[in-house]
């Protein structure tokens, strides 16, 4: 709907119940029962060089506003976590999922930001009324209204920062967030003959300021990782795409 409807005014929400040819990363589709939070939003955007990052922010506003829901009433801590690029995970199980889109015309980006949310359906992993659940039987459930309301109210805050000031404004509670500082990833990338794949091991930085992953190998070497856009696995399957 947001795709093919450029009419509608920048900050439009599009809300689903169920979902049955969501996109993911690399043209995957995905099917979503009822339970889980499905919505896109639009923004515009300027700068091209900082499009990129914005999954970023959507990504932390969901985790912030699950913290601060289950703050505010007094239900158990949720660690929901990101795991680059764009997954939400919770006890080492997918929970979520965020896919920015955009489109360039008249100087400006439109972007369509997609966000899924497994809030109350513990099918095919868990969701996160399961996990209050287990932790404690007599938690509140999370409403799906409460978080969307919560996430903008979040993403709002987030992303005027992350205007005003760039995304390293974010880095730091980005960096608690996600799932990699000090990880040691294999990165596999074609020999010289292009005949097998050469293996080496690199630890985890941080972001490049293009997005990707800054990583440094055991003999020193600063190195920018690519994911290859459709592995399961995240300790394989990373390109290494250039030394910096």
């Amino acid at each position: 709907m947001l795709k093919n409807n450029s009419d509608l005014p920048v900050g439009a929400v599009c809300v689903a119940d169920v979902q049955l040819k969501g996109r993911g990363r690399s043209s995957n589709l995905w099917q979503s029962p009822k339970g889980c939070l499905l919505f896109s939003f639009s923004i515009q955007m300027e700068d091209g060089r900082v499009v990129p990052h914005l999954q970023y922010v959507v990504c932390l506003a969901m985790t912030e506003a699950i913290k601060a829901i289950c703050l505010e009433k007094g239900m158990p801590h949720l660690d929901v976590r990101i795991k680059w690029p764009n997954d939400l995970y919770l006890g080492g199980l997918k929970v979520g999922g965020i896919l920015s889109t955009s489109v360039y015309r008249s100087k400006k980006f439109y972007v369509s930001a997609g966000v899924g949310l497994n809030v109350g359906n513990e099918k095919p992993t868990t969701c996160l009324n399961a996990t209050l659940k287990r932790v404690n039987p007599l938690s509140r459930e999370l409403k799906r209204e409460d978080i969307i309301a919560a996430f903008f109210n979040k993403f709002e805050n987030l992303y005027d920062v992350f205007l005003k000031q760039g995304f390293q404004a974010l880095e730091e509670l980005y960096y608690q967030t996600w799932l990699h500082s000090g990880q040691r990833v294999i990165v596999q990338e074609r020999s010289d003959d292009q005949d097998q794949f050469v293996e080496n091991v690199v630890t985890i930085q941080g972001l490049t300021s293009s997005g990707y992953l800054l990583g440094i190998t055991d003999d020193g070497q600063m190195c920018e990782l690519h994911p290859d856009g459709n592995s399961f696995d995240f300790f394989k399957g990373l390109i290494k795409r250039k030394m910096i």
